[in-house]
């Protein structure tokens, strides 16, 4: 029977796709295009009840995200070329960056949501 390899499938580069996947996303949200709206950006009652909140909300949002993209990219790279034989000590590092930077960002905009 064909087995797939879970190392090879969580491999630490594939980290560094995930942070550019929020780098991605962030662009929008940073050049303030993305209108109020129920399907993406930080939407809470208070950045739907002004749009000038909306903008500068979702432009805090999106630094916030670019800079765990950028966080979570380095980690990639860097932890594929340290613990190249360890890929769970790899996959663990990562995971815990991702999470972390993540939580961070979300903090950090809520926090800045509370000063508009």
């Amino acid at each position: 029977m064909f087995r797939i390899d879970r190392t090879k499938l969580a491999h630490p580069l594939l980290w560094s796709i995930k942070g550019l996947v929020f780098v991605v996303i962030s662009i929008p949200f940073i050049l303030g295009i993305v209108p109020p709206n129920s399907l993406s950006g930080f939407r809470v009652a208070k950045t739907f009840s002004d749009e000038m909140i909306w903008y500068a909300a979702n432009r805090i949002m999106g630094y916030d995200l670019l800079v765990a993209g950028v966080i979570i990219i380095a980690t990639g790279i860097v932890t594929s070329k340290v613990f190249r034989g360890n890929p769970t000590k790899s996959n663990r590092i990562n995971r815990l960056i991702f999470i972390a930077s993540l939580l961070i960002a979300l903090a950090h905009s809520f926090w800045a949501l509370e000063r508009l």
